[in-house]
């Protein structure tokens, strides 16, 4: 079939034979996180990395990569991802026409004329977009038409359960990017089984966390007070095969549904989940000098207003210099950050080494990083 002619907005490719430019959704705040590990694996597989943007388009959430490899090879490392969401592959950018054009119409007409190689053998797609910026349309308006192109395009059938294809249209102020999706599920999911709360930290941002803290060799054991399912427990025993995890927390179901948890891993022999206050955190853990601590303690939103932090934080933080050797790493999740400033003042064991603001489900936490004196 020949391609219709061509819109009147120029279109650039972004993607050869020899090199594929990778595009990672993600936790605004940490996509530095994911370009330092994709380069990583990406070194680790042969590839060279020839470009990075952890803002790409002027986006957050977002992380650009390119790689001189072919896009199979690139996808098959993109897939290992653990900081990421999705992985999709840009294939075509264009830019939308001003006022007096109909914006939607130059998106139809110009995916129309887009040779997407992953339609040529689908028998059903759907389209998603995810539009940023001021337009007089909405991101199913998107959908619709760019969904029409391909269809007359493809003749593919549209199916937004049972797809085989995923055409990802997104509107960026005046640029449109069409990229695949390369991942169904999100690579994030991959702890879905078994004991999971409603607040549980996804694994993306457990494993994040744990690279922030930036260890020059792996850490021979790892404490998490607040453990909850044991998520940064499974990721840490993922990321270092060697390292010795405990978990503690004082809601007896979490301790039964964490250890639960660990069973179904199979790393019961490396894991171990106590319970009990973290208020005497440091005599349960007596046994253990942690070189370690990663932790997501309770944010308390619903009492946010009336709950006095700062006597929590620095009860929290004189516990874990406790059970921390002189050296060793905390990377905690934060919500009040003026409290908890105030508690490592009071405290003295500790100095801050970094700070970054993330993004979980529409709050807002603070990511420290300290060092115990």
């Amino acid at each position: 079939m020949s391609p219709p002619t061509p819109s009147n907005s120029p279109v650039t490719s972004l993607r050869s034979a020899e090199h594929t430019p990778l595009l990672f959704t993600v936790n605004m705040g940490l996509e530095d996180v994911v370009v330092s590990e994709f380069r990583e694996r990406a070194e680790a597989a042969g590839f060279k990395v020839t470009d990075t943007d952890d803002a790409p388009f002027g986006l957050q959430s977002y992380a650009l990569v390119e790689v001189s490899a072919a896009p199979g090879a690139a996808l098959e490392v993109a897939r290992q991802m653990r900081s990421v969401h999705h992985v999709l592959a840009p294939l075509y950018t264009f830019t939308l026409p001003g006022d007096g054009e109909s914006v939607l119409q130059a998106i139809h007409d110009t995916v129309e004329t887009l040779d997407v190689a992953a339609m040529e053998t689908a028998d059903t797609f759907r389209a998603t977009s995810v539009r940023q910026g001021e337009h007089d349309f909405t991101s199913v308006d998107v959908q619709q038409w760019a969904g029409g192109a391909l269809d007359a395009r493809y003749g593919a059938s549209v199916d937004l359960e049972d797809y085989d294809v995923e055409v990802r249209v997104d509107v960026h102020d005046d640029r449109c990017l069409v990229s695949v999706q390369d991942t169904r599920e999100a690579l994030s999911r991959r702890q879905l089984e078994g004991y999971q709360p409603r607040a549980a930290l996804k694994a993306n941002v457990a494993y994040a966390l744990l690279r922030l803290a930036h260890l020059d060799a792996p850490p021979d054991a790892l404490l998490d007070p607040f453990c909850g399912s044991g998520t940064i427990l499974l990721e840490a025993a993922d990321l270092w095969p060697e390292v010795r995890g405990y978990g503690n927390d004082w809601n007896e179901e979490a301790v039964a549904g964490a250890r639960e948890n660990v069973e179904r891993a199979g790393l019961t022999d490396r894991i171990t989940i106590r319970g009990g206050d973290v208020w005497h955190l440091a005599e349960r853990f007596d046994d253990v000098t942690a070189d370690l601590i990663v932790t997501n303690p309770p944010f308390g939103v619903r009492m946010a207003s009336s709950m006095d932090f700062f006597p929590f934080y620095r009860r929290v933080l004189g516990q874990m210099a406790e059970v921390l050797r002189p050296g060793g790493t905390v990377v905690m999740l934060v919500l009040r950050e003026g409290p908890f400033n105030t508690a490592i003042r009071e405290t003295e064991a500790f100095t801050i080494r970094h700070v970054r603001v993330i993004e979980i489900g529409g709050l807002y936490p603070h990511v420290f990083v300290l060092e115990r004196g």
